[in-house]
């Protein structure tokens, strides 16, 4: 049974006591919630960043089960916050219902994730290489 006060604790739980990535992809810092990063993610982030950059239309595949929802919203997310005039919405579609309630689900621990980190100060120290440096 879904409770969401339970679902509360487990994303502070969740939040406080995993080890967690930030880095920098071209000059934009952003917080990864997990402590992996698989290299195709990584890829995937800089190649829409890029795309972002130049105001285009953008067409990213990746294999099922790679990570592709959390590496677009960690990206965006960033991208939105430090440049809030260059995007005016993201539209997200899936399928089912049941597949975008699982979009949210990784947006809220992605949002509480950023949060804490940012009130600890430790949203602008980089722990990975950047784009440009790549």
């Amino acid at each position: 049974i879904f409770s969401p006060r339970g679902f509360t604790l487990w994303v502070w739980v969740w939040v406080l006591f995993s080890p967690k990535m930030r880095f920098i992809i071209d000059g934009l810092p952003v917080i990864f919630p997990y402590s992996y990063i698989y290299p195709e993610q990584y890829n995937y982030m800089c190649e829409l960043k890029r795309g972002l950059d130049c105001k285009g239309h953008l067409v990213l595949e990746m294999p099922s089960g790679t990570g592709k929802t959390i590496a677009l919203l960690a990206l965006i997310v960033a991208y939105k916050l430090a440049r809030p005039d260059h995007i005016a919405k993201l539209i997200y579609c899936t399928r089912t219902v049941q597949e975008m309630e699982k979009v949210l689900e990784e947006l809220k621990r992605l949002m509480a994730y950023r949060s804490l980190a940012m009130a600890r100060g430790g949203g602008s120290s980089p722990t990975a290489t950047s784009a440009a440096d790549s």
